[in-house]
């Protein structure tokens, strides 16, 4: 579990205390005002009586003017003063509970919808709909001490999707990535080669992670940047984690039918073909559905909702992930529906970037 600071109200506390070191300041200063305002009319009194006859306006106006002029500049500053603070940053800094004490950001939206996501990895956690419903799973074997990637949320597999050449899913998703910013509701965060990448994939690059908790939807997009010299390429997916009410309940919608389907949990893997547009899984699954991605939901008649995946560019296939039956991972509370780039290898030019997005719509069945 994580420490939510909001919770304990320092956010809301010191807001209150600059307000009134605020309200304090103006009244000092208005009564400072007051003050040279009261010994100017006094001195104006007394040097208009003495030049009587002599143009006596000649000397009241202009001292009138410097005083209206002070006081309504006065005015002015101690409405400014006045003035509640701007909040700038909504992102709340928090803690994961235990060993290693990963941090966290959580966004906020005025819906009431929010989003946890994690440095390590980049690995967002948790996303809840602005009816409080949570669409994001971690499962119960998850670590979040560093030793590993966070098993749950939306992992990143890269450079790698899968096993192959280098460690499985690459190094993204147990890496630390920078936060760049954190404002209002959207969250950005970076991964560069370092020499750690560099001894497992040995090329320079920049990948930037953007989360946007919107009213309505999480919005997510990933960029990869060539900042070096000579082409790469490379595999990967958002290995997201969905929260379901049970797994027996939910169905996976979408243009499947017909589709080829690689089959991965036969050795070797096999192609079978989709004979309908909805999949339920009753079984450990592991399957690639090529060429098709965009328009993916997550039917669960447990919750009475539906989950769109929805993408418009950069990820080309999608994967369906449940190790049916292994109560240790907690099989039948999550379903991975992943946007994946895993059948084709992306291939970036040098001083080129490669763009993929993929949003989280929520609705009512």
């Amino acid at each position: 579990r994580r420490v939510d600071v909001s919770n304990l109200g320092y956010p809301i506390q010191n807001e209150r205390i600059a307000t009134m070191m605020s309200m304090l300041k103006a009244s000092v200063l208005v009564n400072a005002a007051l003050l040279v305002a009261f010994f100017a009319l006094k001195y104006d009194r007394y040097s208009s009586k003495q030049q009587q006859g002599l143009g006596s306006g000649l000397a009241t106006k202009p001292v009138q003017s410097r005083v209206r002029g002070l006081l309504h500049a006065i005015g002015r500053h101690s409405k400014s003063l006045n003035r509640r603070p701007t909040r700038v940053f909504d992102a709340i800094p928090g803690n994961h509970d235990g060993p290693g004490s990963l941090e966290n950001i959580r966004l906020t939206h005025p819906s009431g919808a929010e989003a946890t996501i994690y440095k390590f990895g980049a690995a967002a956690t948790s996303y809840k709909d602005a009816s409080g419903t949570e669409w994001l799973a971690v499962r119960p074997d998850a670590k979040f001490d560093g030793t590993k990637a966070i098993s749950g949320g939306i992992p990143h597999c890269f450079p790698q999707f899968g096993p192959g050449e280098l460690p499985q899913h690459g190094f993204a998703r147990d890496s630390m990535w920078d936060l760049v910013s954190a404002e209002g509701s959207t969250a950005v965060f970076e991964l560069t080669d370092n020499e750690k990448t560099r001894a497992i994939w040995d090329y320079p690059f920049k990948a930037t992670y953007t989360v946007d908790l919107a009213d309505d939807q999480l919005k997510t997009k990933l960029e990869v940047l060539n900042t070096g010299d000579k082409p790469f390429d490379f595999t990967g997916a958002l290995h997201s984690y969905f929260d379901v009410s049970n797994i027996n309940d939910v169905k996976i919608c979408g243009p499947f039918k017909g589709q080829n389907i690689i089959d991965r949990m036969q050795s070797p893997p096999a192609t079978i073909t989709a004979d309908s547009d909805d999949i339920k899984i009753t079984t450990e699954t592991d399957q690639i559905v090529p060429g098709v991605v965009g328009a993916v939901k997550i039917e669960d008649a447990g919750k009475a909702k539906s989950l769109m995946i929805k993408s418009t560019q950069g990820w080309k296939d999608t994967v369906l992930w449940n190790p049916y039956g292994n109560e240790n991972m907690g099989y039948e509370k999550f379903v991975c529906v992943e946007a994946a780039a895993a059948m084709e290898p992306v291939s970036v030019a040098p001083g080129q970037s490669w763009v993929a997005d993929m949003d989280l719509i929520p609705a009512t069945l």
